[in-house]
C-alpha cells in the first residue's frame, strides 16, 4: 500500500514539475515574440529597460569586485607563458652554444690537418738531401709545465718511427720545427720540443751568411741562437733555419734546412766578439693536436738519427 501510494505522489510530482516547465516555455515564448513584434516603447521594451538600470548597478560593482582577480589571473597565465619562452630560449642557447664549440674544435683541428700539407715541399727539398717520409700522429699526452718540454704522439715503431727523428709541425709559413723523438715503443713515441731547455739544435740565419750556432730554450716560449759572430748581418725578422752539423763538424740529428724560427731582437756589448740573437719559434707546441715525424728512409738520414 505505502509503495503504491509513493509511487502516485512520484508521478504528481513528476507531472506538475512537467507542466510547469511547459508553461514557462511557452510564456517565454510569448515574451519573446511579443517583444520583438512590438515598437520599441513598448512595455515589454520599458520593463527591460527598468530591469537594465536596476542590474547595471550590481554589475558594475561585481565586475568591479571581479578585476583584481582577472588581472591576476592575467598576469599569472603572462608569467607562465614568459617562463616557457624563457626556458625554450634556453635550452635554444644551450644547443647553439654547444654546436658553435663543436664547430670551433672541428675547425681547429681540420686547420691543423690541413696545415700538415705544408709537409710535403720540405719534404721534397729534405728527400735530395737524404731522404724522410712524414707521419702524423696524434698528439695523446703532453707535459703541462711553463716550459712546455714534451709530448707523446700516436706513432711508433709500428709506423717506422726511430730515436732521435726529427718532428716538425704545419704552419701557413710551411713546416717547421718542433722537436725530436727521444723515446719510442710500439705504438707511440715521445717528443721532446726545441722549447725545452735542455735541448740544443745546430742552426743558422741563411740571410746573414754561412755562420752557424746553436739554437737553445733561454725561456718558455722563447729560443737564443749563440755562436753568431759580431760581424754577420743579422738583423730582426730573418729566419733561423737548422744547420745540418751539431758541435764541430759532427753531423747534426737534424736535417739541413728545416725552418726554426724568427729573429725578434739582437743584442750584446760593443766588447762581445758574438751577438745575442732571440728567436722567436714558428710553432708553439702547446696549440698542436697533431705532430708530423720525420721517418728516416735513405742511408743518409739514418745515418743521422743513428748519432
Amino acid at each position: 500500500m505505502s509503495t503504491s501510494a509513493s509511487t502516485g505522489i512520484a508521478r504528481r510530482r513528476a507531472i506538475l514539475r512537467r507542466g510547469v516547465i511547459a508553461t514557462l516555455v511557452v510564456v517565454c515564448l510569448a515574451i519573446f515574440t511579443g517583444y520583438f513584434r512590438e515598437s520599441s516603447d513598448g512595455p515589454l521594451h520599458d520593463a527591460q529597460g527598468a530591469a537594465a538600470s536596476v542590474v547595471a548597478p550590481v554589475q558594475e560593482v561585481a565586475t568591479r569586485a571581479l578585476e583584481p582577480f582577472r588581472d591576476a589571473w592575467g598576469w599569472a597565465t603572462s608569467l607562465r607563458d614568459a617562463r616557457d619562452r624563457a626556458a625554450a630560449l634556453e635550452a635554444e642557447v644551450e644547443e647553439l652554444r654547444g654546436r658553435a664549440v663543436f664547430d670551433a674544435v672541428r675547425e681547429q683541428r681540420l686547420a691543423e690537418l690541413e696545415a700538415t700539407l705544408g709537409v710535403e715541399p720540405l719534404l721534397d727539398t729534405e728527400r735530395r738531401l737524404g731522404g724522410y717520409e712524414p707521419v702524423t700522429g696524434r698528439v695523446i699526452a703532453r707535459s703541462f709545465t711553463d716550459w712546455y718540454r714534451s709530448a707523446r704522439v700516436s706513432v711508433g715503431a709500428g709506423d717506422g718511427v726511430v730515436r732521435n727523428s726529427p718532428v716538425v709541425a704545419g704552419t701557413q709559413r710551411g713546416a717547421a720545427l718542433v722537436g725530436v723523438v727521444t723515446s719510442v715503443s710500439g705504438s707511440q713515441a715521445d717528443v721532446a720540443f726545441i722549447t725545452d731547455g735542455r735541448t740544443e739544435v745546430g742552426a743558422g740565419i741563411p740571410e746573414a751568411g754561412n755562420f752557424q750556432g746553436l739554437v737553445q730554450s733561454i725561456s718558455p716560449g722563447q729560443l737564443r741562437l749563440s755562436g753568431v759572430p759580431r760581424a754577420a748581418p743579422v738583423k730582426a725578422l730573418q729566419s733561423v733555419v737548422t744547420a745540418g752539423w751539431a758541435r764541430g763538424r759532427l753531423k747534426s740529428i737534424y736535417p739541413p734546412g728545416i725552418p726554426i724560427g724568427q729573429v725578434t731582437s739582437v743584442g750584446g756589448q760593443e766588447v762581445d766578439v758574438q751577438q745575442t740573437v732571440q728567436v722567436t719559434p714558428y710553432v708553439d707546441p702547446r696549440t698542436r693536436s697533431y705532430l708530423t715525424v720525420l721517418v728516416p728512409t735513405s742511408p743518409e738520414a739514418k745515418e743521422r738519427a743513428a748519432g
